[in-house]
């Protein structure tokens, strides 16, 4: 199987074809206790591991710090709270099930999605930037602090105390409070700024802890066309909402392209 070099992730196997990939994820090279890995698909893997946050604040600092990020989201939450926006079915949420629903409109925060679906993530590594290679990264449950089905009620202020200068990501399931949560079998990732070679969400310096795998340009068409054929993982089922809807049914597409048959 081939590998190629890469800026951020090290020197990362680039299967040729579906089964080639498909093999990789069943059976990763780095393996733990178990084998759960919480995935992320990014569509260019000349992107470093940054929360749209940090990139966000970027845009007008250089290297941006944790204090400029709590600083940030604090006040991100202060003002969706204002407008009402920390309602689900008249009663408040918590301030990270705030910044969750925030994350999935579009909103920067310091979450960074991940999916525990493989072929999910895989999704989102194919589906843009088609004349680019993307990465799947999968990072293992037992390098991470937090776990499945655990809501997060604590104030803003306790969470991010709690990640200190761990060099680890916490992760955390978020209540369904959109479709598309759900659908997409959402996990947030977060940690404190961090100065890594992937980039600023914290992974454990333990070699077992992430694993990053290539998509290449030629494996994307085929490996969207598996996804959409075989599992129904495709634009429609990944954003049954509103927006979802009318983006699917908008210019940028033909009238027949996510139809199967």
């Amino acid at each position: 199987m081939n590998r190629r070099q890469t800026r951020h992730f090290g020197k990362i196997y680039a299967p040729e074809t579906v089964d080639e990939l498909l093999k990789l994820v069943l059976q990763p090279e780095h393996r733990g206790r178990d084998n759960v890995w919480m995935w992320r698909g990014q569509a260019n893997i000349a992107w470093r591991v940054d929360s749209s946050a940090y990139r966000r604040l970027k845009l007008t600092k250089r290297n941006p710090s944790d204090r400029d990020l709590i600083s940030y989201e604090k006040q991100l939450i202060k003002k969706a709270r204002y407008r009402g926006y920390d309602l689900l079915e008249g009663q408040p949420m918590s301030d990270f099930d705030v910044l969750a629903r925030l994350q999935h409109h579009g909103a920067a925060t310091r979450l960074l999605d991940a999916t525990r679906n493989a072929l999910i993530g895989l999704y989102f590594a194919s589906e843009a930037h088609e004349d680019k290679a993307g990465v799947l990264l999968g990072f293992h449950c037992w390098h991470l602090g937090g776990y499945e089905d655990n809501g997060e009620p604590r104030g803003y202020d306790e969470v991010v105390a709690e990640l200190g200068d761990q060099q680890y990501s916490w992760t955390w399931q978020p209540p369904d409070v959109s479709k598309r949560i759900a659908a997409q079998h959402s996990q947030f990732l977060y940690s404190s700024v961090k100065t890594q070679a992937h980039g600023s969400v914290g992974v454990d310096d333990d070699s077992n802890s992430m694993v990053a795998i290539a998509i290449e340009p030629d494996l994307k068409h085929q490996v969207l066309s598996v996804l959409s054929d075989t599992f129904d993982i495709r634009y429609p089922t990944l954003f049954p909402d509103l927006e979802g809807f009318c983006q699917s049914n908008s210019v940028r597409y033909s009238e027949y392209h996510f139809h199967r048959w």
